[in-house]
């Protein structure tokens, strides 16, 4: 009985034993702060490794012997790695390719990966990868392409974002306040996601092909550093600039957050920052469409209804006329979506939603009434004209002929064209990187433009 429970514990160890091996390929397991980050590489990528690395078949996890040059290349439900010569092999689990050890000095240089923002490139990585093969049924991924991710410490990966998200010749503390955003942003993500893209979806991200020295020091410096409010870590939304004021997380997404609260932001409004004043003009047509799709409906008048006391538009009315009919149809913009959304809502984008607008080439329309007044309408669009037959016809184009006493004219029916006036860059929220740039040359800390820009927080080392 003895010797049973004995051959008994010993299998039970073994499994154990097997199953702490299986756990122990993961990557994740190598960093204090792990990121994954999704790649998306070209079909075929080859990878040349500096410094040491293995490769680990995620099937079995047995170890693979290569030298310092990889390739990987897509098949059907598998991942096919060749190694010097004609030797290859291949997995329908993939491979982690990892650091052993871990090194401030390994890098692997990647062939051909998209980067966020410009094109397939040659790109320099830190940290490890995880390759598999191409997915099924999911949007997000391409199936003609291996999945790779990129993982890596917290901190290396932040190198490879913060010069992507402001110029790494920006003052220090600057760009330490952007470290800390980010790392908080990094962090809170990551713990709600599998892992980030290396987009504007999550933060620019461009591998050790984009650091910059000053931006890796300012990185350095803030190591471990987290903004808090009562106790847990922030969501550090930043956006370019503020157009002079930052504004309440309601006014410009749904839901309301104690930290981002609308403060003022004279440290935005300076000569070096090209956000302080620009103009955009959308055309009714252009408008039309965006607003009012059905062909039958043509937009008459546009007019912005209510804005936030930071100066954010929050609501716009936009009317329209049945073109056979001559019936109004009025709807309120965002139309349920966030105020945020008004930027991509009418026919082009608006930096912010800090504007004015005003139409262009739109005259009173004045109309004869039948008891013999005379009454001014800004749009004749929908109006019924009376034709030489007798029948009445809607008017729906822009330009209506007119004929006078010296011959025909031509009148604007409706505006011609919308010009925006506005000021900022970006949704508004939480630190503007213009006035934390303002800060810092006026000598404020990076603690200080913090809790400038989030209200009621407290910077903490974790």
């Amino acid at each position: 009985m003895h010797k049973k429970l004995t051959g008994l514990l010993v299998a039970v160890c073994l499994l154990v034993l097997m199953a702490a091996n299986v756990e122990a390929a993961a990557p994740n397991d190598l960093y204090d702060e792990p990121i994954t980050v999704k790649l998306v590489p070209s079909v075929n990528f080859d990878a040349t490794l500096y410094g040491s690395y293995e490769l680990i078949d995620l099937k079995d996890q047995e170890k693979i012997k290569i030298g310092n040059n990889v390739q990987f290349r897509h098949a059907s439900d598998k991942v096919v790695v060749k190694l010097s010569g004609d030797k290859s092999v291949s997995s329908t689990q993939g491979y982690i390719l990892q650091e052993s050890p871990v090194s401030s000095r390994n890098y692997v240089s990647l062939t051909s990966v998209l980067r966020a923002g410009t094109d397939f490139k040659q790109t320099d990585y830190r940290g490890s990868f995880v390759i598999k093969p191409s997915a099924k049924n999911n949007q997000d991924d391409k199936t003609d392409r291996l999945q790779l991710f990129n993982v890596l410490g917290i901190e290396d990966y932040l190198k490879g974002v913060v010069p992507k998200e402001m110029s790494a010749s920006w003052p220090k503390e600057a760009l330490k306040a952007q470290a800390v955003a980010a790392r908080n942003y990094a962090k809170v993500n990551m713990d709600a996601n599998t892992f980030l893209f290396d987009t504007v979806k999550h933060q620019v991200y461009h591998g050790r092909s984009g650091e910059a020295g000053r931006s890796n020091e300012a990185v350095t410096e803030t190591k471990g550093t987290y903004a808090v409010y009562n106790g847990a870590l922030i969501y550090a939304y930043f956006h370019a600039s503020s157009g002079g004021y930052t504004d309440n997380s309601e006014n410009v997404w749904s839901g309301k957050v104690p930290y981002i609260r609308a403060v003022k932001d004279p440290y935005d409004l300076h000569n070096a920052n090209p956000n302080t004043n620009w103009t955009a003009t959308v055309t009714r047509d252009e408008a039309d469409k965006a607003i009012f799709p059905e062909k039958e409906w043509e937009l008459a008048r546009l007019e912005v209804i209510e804005k936030s006391k930071a100066g954010r538009v929050q609501k716009i009315r936009a009317t329209a006329i049945h073109s056979t009919t001559g019936k109004e149809r009025v709807k309120i913009l965002p139309d349920g979506a966030s105020p945020d959304s008004l930027r991509w809502a009418l026919g082009t984008t608006l930096k912010s939603n800090i504007f004015d607008m005003k139409e262009r080439g739109a005259n009173a329309v004045s109309v004869k009434m039948g008891d013999g007044s005379v009454k001014s309408y800004n749009s004749a669009i929908g109006m019924k004209m009376r034709q030489k037959d007798g029948t009445d016809n809607a008017i729906s184009y822009e330009n209506l002929a007119v004929r006078t006493p010296t011959g025909i004219q031509y009148a604007n029916t409706a505006p011609a064209s919308y010009t925006f006036t506005g000021k900022g860059w970006g949704h508004g929220l939480g630190m503007s990187q213009w006035g934390a740039y303002k800060m810092a040359k006026d000598g404020k800390s990076y603690r200080e433009i913090l809790k400038h820009y989030y209200t009621g927080i407290d910077i903490v080392k974790r």
